[in-house]
C-alpha cells in the first residue's frame, strides 16, 4: 500500500491539532484517498482503546530503592563499618566466645521448649492468605479483560489490512486486465490478414 505524503497532516488532523482552514482540505482529502482514510481509522481505533483501558494505581506496598525507608540507620551503618573491619570483628568474636564459655560453665542447659501456635496467629494467617487471594483474583480479572480488549483490536486491525490488501489486489488485477486487454488489440492489429499480399 503506498504511503500518502500527507500522513504527518493526518495525524495532526486525528488529534485535534491541525489548524481550521487545514482541517477542511484534510476532509476532502481523507474522502478521495483511501490510504489515509483507512489509517485515520486505525488512529481512531488505537485512541479509543487506549482510553478504555483503565489508569491502574501503584499499590501502597511497593516502595522503590531511592525511597527514605531504605536509607540505612545509624546503628546499621555502625554494625556494617563494624563488620567491614577484620580486627574488630576479630575481638567481637573473642569476646562472644568468652562470654559463651563463662556462661555455659555457671548455668545449666536451658530446656528444649516447643513453641505452641497460638490460634490468634492462625486467624492474622487466614486473614492474609485471603487478603492475598482476593488481591490476585483482581488482578487476574482486569489482565483478562484488557488481553480481550487487546485482541479485539488486534483482530479489528488485522481485518483492515485484510481488506486493504484484498483492495490492493483487486487494483492490481484491474490494471493489468487492461494492460492484457491493450496487449490484444494492439496484437490483434499487428497480425496480417491471412491469404492476403502476396
Amino acid at each position: 500500500m503506498n504511503i500518502c505524503e500527507r500522513s504527518e497532516a493526518l495525524r495532526d488532523y486525528a488529534f485535534d491539532e491541525l489548524p481550521a482552514p487545514e482541517r477542511a482540505t484534510m476532509e476532502r482529502h481523507l474522502a478521495a484517498c483511501e490510504s489515509c482514510e483507512s489509517e485515520f481509522r486505525a488512529i481512531q481505533l488505537t485512541t479509543a482503546t487506549l482510553r478504555s483501558i483503565p489508569d491502574r494505581e501503584v499499590p501502597q506496598r511497593i516502595a522503590f530503592v531511592s525511597d527514605k525507608i531504605f536509607e540505612p540507620s545509624p546503628v546499621a551503618r555502625f554494625f556494617r563499618s563494624f563488620f567491614t573491619s577484620g580486627a574488630q570483628l576479630g575481638f567481637a568474636s573473642a569476646c562472644l566466645l568468652t562470654g559463651a564459655i563463662v556462661y555455659s560453665a555457671t548455668q545449666r542447659p536451658a530446656e528444649v521448649r516447643t513453641v505452641i501456635t497460638t490460634a490468634s496467629n492462625q486467624d492474622v494467617s487466614g486473614q492474609i492468605d485471603a487478603a492475598v487471594k482476593k488481591a490476585v483474583a483482581q488482578v487476574h480479572e482486569e489482565d483478562s479483560r484488557m488481553t480481550k480488549t487487546a485482541l479485539a483490536v488486534a483482530d479489528l486491525r488485522h481485518k483492515e489490512e485484510h481488506r486493504a490488501l484484498l483492495v490492493s489486489m483487486q487494483e492490481s488485477m484491474d490494471v493489468m486486465q487492461k494492460r492484457m486487454g491493450a496487449y490484444t488489440t494492439l496484437a490483434s492489429l499487428e497480425t496480417p490478414v491471412a491469404g492476403g499480399g502476396q
